[in-house]
């Protein structure tokens, strides 16, 4: 597809003969009455699925963050998300070991004072994926037994895919908007997570 011209108000597109089927194939079986309304329709269902500050912190449902590797989902949460939650307590399960402007808490975390916490600290698993397995339960399951003293809390979990078995967190992330104010799992895997509400980095 190609910009042609643009007026005002309005963009003039060629569109590829295959495209154009498609397109005319889906204003047929919704009954749009030109090609104008699908391309309107298909580019507001895609706006809606984009990641943006304010699309993330709607409301209390957990959020999955996704796109391909490399499309900037870990730069999106260190340069726009973390500065934006001011006096806000936050735990990122720093998959990768990226976040070193925040504080590893490491086993500190099990000593929390989880209500009266209000920094933004990161928790590195082990390298061994086993080991980190083990980790992320003990977190969760943690976290679980302070739900009382969550209600301002973020939690984000990077490379949250590689957790996805472990019930302790599949139960904290799927009953997290009782529990926390938010909770972000980022996978480049977008059917890692069923059912929640899932935004895209697109670069």
């Amino acid at each position: 597809m190609e910009v042609d011209k643009e007026t005002e108000g309005t963009t003039h597109v060629r569109v590829l003969k295959s495209d154009h089927q498609r397109l005319t194939s889906i204003r047929e079986s919704i009954g749009f009455k030109n090609i104008a309304c699908v391309v309107h329709r298909l580019l507001e269902e895609q706006a809606k699925s984009l990641a943006s500050l304010e699309a993330v912190m709607d409301g209390t449902v957990p959020v999955v963050l996704t796109g391909k590797p490399l499309s900037g989902k870990t730069f999106f949460v260190k340069q726009k998300l973390l500065p934006s939650l001011v006096d806000c307590p936050v735990l990122v399960i720093d998959s990768w070991d990226e976040y070193k402007e925040l504080k590893n808490i490491g086993y500190d975390f099990f000593g929390l004072n989880f209500r009266v916490f209000n920094d933004h600290v990161r928790f590195v698993p082990n390298a061994q994926s086993k080991v980190a397995e083990t980790e992320v339960e003990n977190i969760f399951s943690h976290l679980d037994m302070k739900r009382s003293e969550l209600q301002n809390w973020i939690i984000i979990v990077e490379e949250a895919h590689a957790y996805r078995n472990i019930v302790a967190f599949i139960k904290f992330l799927y009953g997290s908007r009782h529990i926390v104010r938010k909770m972000m799992a980022i996978t480049p895997q977008t059917d890692a997570f069923q059912g929640l509400v899932t935004l895209t980095i697109l670069r």
